[in-house]
């Protein structure tokens, strides 16, 4: 009975004991994706407010309840380019790399965010069946909540309790590690690196050009130029004028002018380059010929190699104005001559001239093509 007595006060006591026990159970802070898409037109680049405008609402909205948490970086923006309507993967990749750029220009020209805060991804394949998208996530974690719970209830839940906080735990990281698992499923068909940097467009391609300073001059020029990327061009002009007859006045002109330039700074308007010249001339009276000399004439060759700085003030997406002036060496072989009673009467023959100075000027009208 003694024995029987002290069980049944320590039962007591641990009952009591229970009956004041009220701990606060906090549910977990998950995390609650965010997903707005763009749709964009087959074969087409630009970001149009046609079609989603909803979409474009919802994420401004968006932005603005948490534009604070975007910037300390503690919601990251993901966008997530998806192309798969045109025919090769390469070309899949980069239409959905440029688009989803477009994406993130409107949110930086519209909403002030920055490059850093998002986190960009490229796929060459259709999400969802939608083969033209960019999907942009946020993932927003969800509040704190605290639920006290009445004292009764945990008593009886008190041995359940450990095995509640087990199974949670277990499933913790299974449900942390499953986006990851989906992310490497779907990666799979395009093993090709997908993620590329975020650099800025090509801003074009060929371009067609004109030095109105030479034409001034009755030196047509023509000249074509490959931007073999961003940094880098190939340029050539060629010149020509056939004016005069032989005896009379002449200006009888042909040039090449090969050139190769650097882009510089963050937009690309200035440029250093290496440029050269190679051609033959005839002139006499004419307007080059009257400028050396009003009662000599020059024929002969010349060339030059130099530097060149120019700067391109963009008047338009395919128009702008190309300002340049190089300097070098030159050098020039010639005989010079006189014209008595229409006959060409040679002064001077096999004579050479070589100076350090300006090589070429221009001001030339710039049509560009492929402009983005």
């Amino acid at each position: 009975m003694k024995h029987l007595h002290k069980i049944l006060s320590v039962l007591l006591l641990w009952g009591v004991s229970l009956t004041g026990i009220s701990p606060a159970r906090a549910s977990e802070t998950t995390a609650a994706d965010t997903v707005v898409t763009f749709r964009f037109l087959p074969g087409e680049n630009m970001f149009t407010r046609a079609g989603n405008e909803a979409e474009l609402e919802r994420l401004y909205g968006l932005i603005d309840c948490h534009k604070a948490e975007i910037t300390e970086g503690k919601i990251p923006v993901q966008v997530d380019g998806y192309c798969a309507s045109l025919p090769t993967a390469k070309e899949n990749l980069h239409t959905a790399f440029i688009r989803a750029n477009r994406v993130k220009s409107e949110l930086i020209t519209r909403k002030g965010l920055k490059e850093t805060d998002f986190v960009t991804a490229n796929y060459a394949r259709a999400y969802h069946n939608n083969k033209d998208i960019v999907v942009v996530t946020l993932r927003i974690p969800a509040k704190t909540v605290v639920e006290p719970q009445p004292a009764k209830e945990e008593v009886k839940q008190e041995e359940p309790a450990p095995q509640e906080v087990t199974v949670k735990k277990k499933e913790e990281p299974v449900a942390e590690k499953q986006p990851e698992a989906n992310g490497n499923v779907e990666r799979q068909p395009a093993p090709v690196a997908e993620r590329l940097p975020s650099e800025p467009e090509q801003l074009y391609r060929f371009a067609v050009r004109t030095n109105v300073l030479y034409d001034a001059m009755l030196l047509p020029t023509l000249g074509v130029e490959w931007r073999v990327n961003r940094d880098l061009g190939v340029k050539l002009d060629g010149s020509l004028s056939w004016w005069g007859g032989e005896h009379g006045k002449v200006q009888k002109i042909w040039m090449l002018s090969p050139e190769v330039r650097w882009y510089l700074l963050h937009d690309k308007r200035f440029y250093a380059g290496v440029s050269g010249n190679y051609g033959e001339y005839n002139v006499y009276k004419y307007m080059l010929g009257g400028v050396l000399s009003k009662d000599t004439g020059y024929q002969g060759k010349c060339w030059n190699v130099g530097l060149t700085l120019g700067y391109q003030l963009y008047l338009s997406r395919t128009f702008s104005v190309d300002f340049n002036l190089g300097l070098g060496y030159t050098r020039s072989e010639y005989d010079s001559y006189g014209v008595t009673d229409g006959v060409r009467v040679y002064k001077e023959r096999n004579n050479s001239k070589h100076f350090w100075g300006p090589t070429r000027a221009g001001i030339s009208l710039v049509w560009t093509i492929g402009s983005k």
